[in-house]
């Protein structure tokens, strides 16, 4: 027998164990010193106190930077957030965008807060303009300003004519 069935994300642990809140179109914001950083809202929401686990579904996020101005927008299908730690691992059709233009498509992105950092070892397709880049394995600052992607990758860097004046 063959089935097709869409699967939670699974974290160690949480097989046997129900949750102690469910909520539906729920918004988080975390702050840093008082300062929004991120705001999440997931149509549904799985909430596990004694683990700092979070399971959050159709997620749509805004990201701040220290002074609380908006630098990005992210979507994805589901995700991981540990709360107290403010770590997040979204899943399936991550989609990021930043105030000044580049789009970022994976599969799936670890942030940490502390680091400052999100990665991933899938594969990426990152768009600015006309420039396309793509590969497998990811490393960025927070604001997608310092990327680097880790192997086979490929991209299509358009110059564009230099006015005369």
């Amino acid at each position: 027998m063959v089935s097709c069935s869409k699967e939670e994300p699974k974290k160690p642990g949480l097989a046997l164990n129900l949750p102690d809140q469910i909520l539906e179109n729920a918004t988080m914001v975390f702050t840093v010193d008082g300062v929004k950083s991120t705001v999440i809202k997931a149509k549904t929401v799985a909430k596990w106190m004694d683990k700092d686990l979070t399971l959050a579904k159709s997620l749509n996020v805004d990201f701040f930077d220290e002074k609380g101005a908006h630098t990005s927008h992210l979507d994805a299908d589901s995700g991981w957030i540990e709360e107290r730690r403010q770590k997040m691992e979204v899943l399936g059709n991550v989609f990021v965008l930043t105030d000044d233009g580049v789009k970022l498509e994976t599969q799936s992105l670890k942030w940490d807060p502390k680091s400052n950092k999100i990665t991933t070892d899938d594969f990426v397709k990152i768009t600015k303009g006309k420039d396309i880049m793509s590969g497998y394995g990811f490393e960025a600052d927070q604001y997608l300003r310092n990327m680097k992607i880790k192997k086979m990758v490929k991209g299509e860097i358009t110059k564009e004519k230099e006015e005369t004046k």
